[in-house]
């Protein structure tokens, strides 16, 4: 008899990990479902390429009704929790949306996982930035270092880590946490800096005004390339411990003026970079830099795409595109 396959289900699928990790989950043998908002369709940026593979359910997370229907009909073995608000310029100008989306929404999710009464393996996505800004001395974040969220993005992803460690309480819930750092790669917009570097620079190699809007190119990051950040998604949710947290990083830092360096030498164009006040957050931490070393304890996990392969992927990308 043919082994049934795991049937997993990816909130927030229409974002920009959400397809990198469904076809990372599909060349892994499962059977994947994903979650879009109402009236909405996958982001354009990856060209709707998985859309035969992966069922799609439009659903409002912040109503309890959808998502416990969804959850049933869905019937996953797994769930990678990635909807929500993502970026922080967003999370300042609404910050109502942002609380009852990574909030309220999330806990929808957990009512309906518990009301089903099964079993499910859950990954629930936070961020690095619930860290806040750390000392030289803090360097590299570990997880348990106390939370000082800075922006209200960052402090609607601490209140969903606190409120998933607590529901992991509840009888039948596995519920693993993880706390990405920045990653980047094909496929993200360009409200995040790797991504409207890379288009910048090859619009003016196709012809476009010579010159780069930056916003602050002092700060530095612990950057990941987001093929790397799915598959410790997959590990996690296979290998992670039970009401834990886990960063997932580079273990690394980098310039944002080094990010932009890189990029500029791929194209022949000599470049003027200018300062753009709209880039630029009401707070800004200088520096992140992580520890991985649990999440390669526990699942074997560390990552194998060079950075510098990541900038090139990311500007053939949106040469393909604006060609």
């Amino acid at each position: 008899m043919a082994k049934k396959k795991i049937s997993a289900l990816i909130t927030g699928y229409d974002g920009f990990v959400g397809p990198h990790l469904a076809g990372h989950l599909l060349s892994e043998g499962r059977r994947v479902s994903g979650t879009i908002i109402s009236g909405g369709r996958p982001n354009p940026l990856h060209k709707g390429r998985l859309e035969k593979s992966v069922a799609l359910f439009p659903i409002d997370l912040r109503n309890y009704e959808n998502v416990r229907d969804l959850v049933k009909e869905a019937q996953p073995d797994e769930i990678y929790h990635l909807a929500g608000i993502s970026h922080v310029p967003t999370s300042w100008k609404n910050p109502v949306l942002t609380y009852a989306a990574n909030v309220m929404g999330s806990v929808h999710l957990f009512e309906a996982l518990r009301e089903w009464g099964r079993k499910v393996r859950t990954l629930v996505v936070t961020s690095a930035e619930i860290y806040g800004s750390l000392k030289p001395a803090e360097l590299p974040a570990v997880e348990t270092l106390p939370l000082h969220p800075e922006n209200p993005y960052a402090a609607s992803k601490a209140a969903l880590d606190l409120i998933a460690f607590q529901w992991g309480r509840y009888p039948d819930m596995h519920i693993v946490r993880a706390r990405p750092f920045s990653h980047t790669g094909p496929g993200q917009t360009t409200g995040f800096v790797c991504p409207s570097f890379a288009r910048q620079v090859a619009e003016i190699a196709l012809g476009a005004p010579p010159v780069i809007k930056v916003g602050n190119l002092s700060a530095r990051r612990d950057f990941t390339d987001v093929r790397d950040v799915v598959r410790a998604y997959r590990m996690l949710v296979e290998k992670g411990r039970h009401d834990e947290a886990y960063n997932i990083c580079s273990g690394r830092t980098r310039s944002i003026k080094s990010i932009l360096q890189t990029l500029k030498s791929f194209s022949p164009m000599k470049i003027e970079v200018v300062t753009d006040p709209e880039k630029l957050r009401p707070t800004d931490i200088s520096e992140t830099r992580g520890s991985f070393a649990k999440l390669r304890r526990d699942t074997g996990w560390k990552p194998q795409i060079p950075f510098s392969q990541t900038l090139r992927d990311l500007y053939e990308y949106w040469m393909a595109e604006l060609r």
